[in-house]
Formats: C-alpha cells, sequence, structure tokens
C-alpha cells in the first residue's frame, strides 16, 4: 500500500485549498500488440476512478486485468508419411495489477488532449500445459511481483453527453509478462520458448461517467 500512500501524499498539498471536481468512474479496454504470440494482441481490462480535477491535473487510480496466450507445436515425421510424433505447448498469461497516474490535460470546448504517465504494480502469473502423442502430459505454473510504467497520449471527448466522456488513447505499456513466462522450462521435452517480452504498444477506448448532477 506505501505506493499509493505516497500518492495521496503528494496531491495533498496541490488541492488542499482548490475547489475540485466530482470524481468520476470509467472502464476502459485496451489492445497490446505482440508478434510473439499466436493471435498478435493481447488485452486488458481496467476499471478506476479520476479521483477530481484542477486546472491542467486529474489523479486517478485503477485496477487492471491483463491476459493473454500462445501456442507452440512440434512435429516430427519421416521424409513421406504423416507425422510420426506431436507435441504441443499452450501458454497462458494473466496479471492483476493497480495503477496511479496524476494524468495532466489541456480543455478547450469540451475536448481534452491527455497525457496519462501511469505508475503500476501487482502480479502476473503464468501457466505452460504440455501435451503431446506419446500420453505425456505436465503443467506447470509460476507467479511474479511487477511495477513498471506506461504513458498514454489520447483525446477525451465529452461534447457527446452531459454526465459521459469518452477517450480513445494511444499507449506504450512497460508490462511485462516474460518474467513470469520464461521462468516456465520445458527444455526436456525439447518444446520451450525463453525469450517472451510483451512490452509493447497498444491502443485503448475508455467510458467515464460524471456524478455531477445534468443540467
Amino acid at each position: 500500500m506505501k505506493p499509493i500512500q505516497n500518492f495521496i501524499l503528494l496531491l495533498f498539498p496541490v488541492f488542499s485549498f482548490c475547489q475540485l471536481s466530482t470524481p468520476e468512474l470509467y472502464g476502459e479496454y485496451n489492445l497490446f500488440l505482440d508478434e510473439e504470440l499466436n493471435s498478435s494482441v493481447y488485452h486488458k481490462i481496467s476499471f478506476g476512478s479520476q479521483l477530481t480535477s484542477f486546472k491542467y491535473i486529474a489523479p486517478e487510480i485503477d485496477v487492471s486485468y491483463y491476459f493473454g496466450a500462445n501456442t507452440l507445436n512440434r512435429f516430427d515425421a519421416e521424409q513421406t508419411g504423416p507425422a510420426t510424433y506431436w507435441a504441443s505447448l499452450h501458454h497462458f498469461f494473466e496479471g492483476f495489477m493497480w495503477g496511479l497516474s496524476p494524468k495532466l490535460f489541456y480543455e478547450e470546448q469540451g475536448t481534452k488532449i491527455v497525457l496519462i504517465p501511469k505508475y503500476h504494480f501487482g502480479k502476473v502469473r503464468a501457466e505452460g500445459n504440455f501435451l503431446d502423442s506419446e500420453g505425456v502430459a505436465l503443467e506447470k505454473k509460476t507467479k511474479s511481483k511487477l511495477h513498471y510504467w506506461s504513458f498514454a497520449l489520447g483525446i477525451e471527448e465529452s461534447k457527446w453527453s452531459k454526465n459521459e466522456t469518452y477517450g480513445f488513447y494511444l499507449y506504450c505499456s512497460g508490462f511485462n509478462a516474460g518474467n513470469a513466462l520464461n521462468s516456465l522450462n520445458f527444455s526436456e521435452q525439447q518444446l520451450s520458448k525463453n525469450n517472451y517480452n510483451t512490452r509493447t504498444f497498444g491502443i485503448g477506448f475508455r467510458v467515464s461517467h460524471n456524478f455531477k448532477k445534468s443540467k
């Protein structure tokens, strides 16, 4: 909880004597590009709150769930004819992360240009499932702690609704599930991958609800 406490202490002097806006709740979906995965993408779902806003700063806190998967296959065969041996290794990862950000913005006539530097911390879990044609089935799991930064640049529009704001963002994320995935060792089965790195770019869409009464 120390990062959250430090975040609150940092903001307290700034907002203590200011007239602040009401909080907003938001839900966000992100899609991140990763060519190492079969689908070339992994996903993030977030729920959080913009605590308030004043002038050009709007601090926010959220919790996020990341998930993605990848499958490796091996086939052995003679020069002609069907495969004499096959094996499959399925990798899955998920992460539960807290996020803290000051969120900076410039607003004009209901349109905001926003920059969101965000500090994340939490845990990532990875799982590997191996199966081959000889009936060998293995499962391995691992967990690791993770902390990193992400940066988002985007536009938020509130002109379309009195209580909702819609956001569209480009992301650069330091989330790396490789910390856990690369510790799953299936080298004895001659089917393994130990160079996962999921730091990448992505896009995001957010819907926020403001509890201020509509006029």
